[in-house]
């Protein structure tokens, strides 16, 4: 476990600035709050709650004084840098992708088709926990005092995005089953509905508001502004968190030669589809074809055959080659307004995005329960046909060879208990001869 002591209550608290106890110190689940009585200090873990005091050994004595005296003086944990890191990376990476996005900003200079860094704050968020708000709020405020407006309106736009992604954070830890979000279809559903629908309204109701206030935004335009912004952090939410969110909770590479064949052939054949609708193929363009259809076989395919991970990274290149082609002038989604156009291609991409996602995980869900079956069904399969059973210890031995007691291999392989006793023919032998 990692500590931190606070010098003026003489604490060792749990969080980034943190010291390594002694392994032989114990913190009982039962017990949140816990006081070596020995060193005179007070262990809180994560919850903060009050518990009960217990004596630490000798050996941890010297190491909680340790800490604090180190700490005394003015030493910083290696942690501590870590989390300062932290903060700078994540806010790097905010600055370049918020950058990005508004690049793409037609209604107004701060309101984007797509706005990455939402989906990259959540995905912060979820994966490093709520203390990396700074490192949001920091990269948020130079993304846009950078780009238009006051440090006063820049605060309160950097103050809705970092809102926003706490909020959705905790929605969906609280709702939507966390970093397994994405393993089943009802909690992709809810991610969509808490994080993508409700946590997005925060960023875009004091975003436009702070325009407006500061006379960066006209009040007749609130509504389309605030929309545009509404639908551009949704689909950086639904389109870039996942990703990022799968990539980084499962780094391995499960295929085959012949699966990742098929992933690179897939994937060739999605570019190629996306090209013809969004590439400006002449022969196509002008005829003006409706040929987003062509898209969906490919991505059911890579539902059915692989996993949420590849579709989400599937998701995030037709987003590219889609954004790319209609700012263009490509594609089924040009029209005469912008406006219209980023309306249309906002609903392609968010449709897209969350029918694909949610196909994958039914799929893999499906795969998860016919493994379960066929694992029961093989169970059922030793139930019948020849059972060795030991004359002597009247022990069963199983497809593995090895030798199992009567009642456990029963229970392992059928839904029964077992209850003692004696039967008549044994009860009327223990009778003593009369």
């Amino acid at each position: 476990m990692r500590y931190s002591v606070s010098p003026r209550r003489r604490e060792v608290r749990e969080g980034f600035a943190s010291f390594r106890l002694a392994d032989s110190l114990t913190v009982t689940s039962n017990y949140r709050n816990v006081t070596p009585e020995c060193a005179g200090l007070t262990v809180y873990t994560k919850s903060g709650t009050s518990g009960e005091c217990v004596a630490c050994p000798q050996g941890t004595k010297r190491s909680v004084r340790s800490l604090a005296q180190s700490h005394q003086t003015g030493s910083v944990s290696l942690s501590y840098v870590r989390y300062v890191s932290s903060l700078a990376a994540v806010a790097a990476v905010y600055l370049v992708f918020g950058k990005l996005g508004l690049a793409l900003a037609f209604v107004h200079l701060t309101a984007t088709t797509v706005w990455p860094p939402a989906g990259i704050a959540l995905a912060a968020y979820l994966l490093l926990g709520h203390r990396i708000w700074p490192g949001i709020l920091l990269g948020a405020f130079l993304v846009n005092v950078t780009t238009t407006g006051t440090a006063a309106t820049s605060a309160g736009i950097a103050a809705g995005n970092t809102l926003e992604g706490l909020l959705g954070a905790y929605l969906v830890n609280r709702f939507a089953g966390g970093l397994d979000v994405f393993r089943r279809g009802q909690d992709i559903l809810k991610f969509t509905a808490l994080a993508g629908v409700v946590a997005t309204t925060v960023s875009a109701t004091l975003g436009v508001t702070s325009l407006a206030l500061g006379d960066f935004a006209a009040r007749s335009d609130y509504v389309s502004i605030w929309l545009t912004w509404w639908l551009g952090d949704m689909l950086g939410v639904l389109i870039f968190a996942p990703p990022i969110l799968l990539w980084s909770v499962n780094r391995q590479w499960p295929w085959n030669r012949r699966q990742t064949v098929e992933a690179m052939a897939l994937f060739i054949l999605l570019f190629a589809f996306a090209q013809a609708v969004f590439g400006g193929w002449p022969q196509l363009t002008v005829k003006n074809y409706p040929l987003t259809f062509l898209l969906a076989p490919v991505l059911i395919w890579m539902a059915f055959r692989f996993r949420q991970r590849e579709i989400a990274t599937a998701n995030l290149m037709l987003c590219v080659l889609a954004i790319r082609g209609t700012l263009h002038g490509y594609g089924p989604f040009v029209m005469t307004s912008p406006g219209e156009s980023i309306l249309l291609l906002q609903t392609f991409m968010g449709v897209t995005a969350l029918m694909s996602i949610t196909v994958a995980a039914i799929f893999s869900e499906l795969r998860r329960l016919f493994g379960e079956l066929e694992d029961a069904l093989s169970d059922v399969k030793t139930l019948k046909g020849l059972v060795p059973i030991c004359a002597w210890c009247k022990k069963i031995r199983n497809a593995g060879g090895d030798w199992e007691e009567l009642e456990a291999y029963f229970r392992k392989r059928a839904d029964i208990d077992f209850t003692h006793g004696i039967c008549p023919g044994c009860l009327e032998k223990s009778k003593p001869n009369s």
